[in-house]
């Protein structure tokens, strides 16, 4: 006689997760998450592949994923390896960052990072711009290397040195993409994005104003003061601005261009919160980081709207 097999089994060995519990797993892996973006540096890299679909869009341009993905990779590598090196210092300035990074794997992340570039450069198969992608990392890695000393003799040289990179990056690879499409627009574009560089690397030194004058390094909040340093990206917020305006108006640059001085006021209230607490912008700093990325987002809002 055969017995009836159970339709339902239970094994009292298997974890079964409660709702409760499944809610605290899912509230952790979001946590892990925001670090993983804050402090790995995923945030900041996004600001590569968000200028570059910026810039298309204005110049409404096509462009292929695997530039979007280079573009996110390059800046992941070199922050990837900027915050491992520098997790020493961290852990007096930043220690959430130093607390989270393990200094054991940086060396594996960066390899990894590499690896994923490298193919998708083989995979584009681009002179020009394996080129250029290689001379941007190397203008990368010398500061995080060698030129960060240049600080302590020429003030707020990392802030143009670094919008240097950024602006080349946001703009001149998608030229270099569409070489037979170059024109002012990207120039104005450029001077747009490396304005904006300038004022979020400094709004970054204002947390660090003691530990960098003790260090002797003339970051511009070191040299000037954070009221002075304030007033003066204030001013450069202002030229944010103009240089669209003087753009669109001059034709180089489209309508929808001038859409982005919207981001005066987002601008503007970051550096208030940083006039008032410096201290914390720790805490805070995402919201400057997240600003670039929001471009393409607005724009893409503005063409859905007036179906442009």
């Amino acid at each position: 006689m055969r017995h009836k097999v159970p339709l339902v089994y239970r094994d009292r060995n298997l974890i079964s997760l409660s709702p409760k519990k499944a809610l605290l797993i899912f509230v952790r892996l979001c946590e892990f998450i925001k670090k993983l973006f804050i402090y790995g540096g995923y945030l900041p890299a996004l600001w590569g592949p968000s200028l570059n679909l910026t810039v298309c869009f204005i110049l409404n341009i096509s462009l292929d994923f695997r530039i979007l993905a280079i573009s996110f990779l390059l800046p992941l590598i070199v922050y990837s390896h900027d915050y491992h090196e520098d997790l020493e210092n961290d852990a007096k300035t930043n220690p959430e960052r130093a607390n989270f990074l393990d200094p054991k794997r940086g060396k594996q992340l960066t390899l990894f990072y590499l690896t994923l570039m490298g193919i998708l450069l083989i995979w584009l198969f681009n002179f020009a711009i394996i080129v250029f992608v290689i001379t941007i990392f190397i203008m990368g890695i010398l500061y995080t290397g060698f030129l960060k000393g240049i600080t302590k003799k020429i003030t707020a040289f990392k802030n143009f040195y670094i919008a240097l990179i950024w602006g080349s990056w946001g703009t001149f690879l998608i030229a270099i993409y569409h070489k037979s499409t170059f024109n002012m627009g990207f120039i104005f574009l450029f001077l747009f994005i490396y304005s904006k560089v300038i004022i979020n690397t400094i709004f970054f030194d204002l947390k660090d104003t003691k530990s960098d004058k003790k260090s002797g390094l003339k970051t511009m909040p070191a040299v000037l003061g954070i009221k002075d340093t304030i007033n003066f990206l204030k001013g450069i917020n202002i030229l944010t601005s103009s240089i669209l305006i003087i753009g669109v108006y001059l034709k180089v640059l489209p309508p929808i261009a001038i859409f982005l001085t919207l981001f005066y006021a987002y601008t503007s209230h970051y550096l208030k919160l940083g006039h008032e607490n410096p201290p914390e912008l720790s805490n805070k700093s995402f919201i400057a980081d997240i600003e670039a990325i929001l471009y393409p987002g607005l724009l893409v809002f503005i063409k859905f709207l007036f179906g442009s």
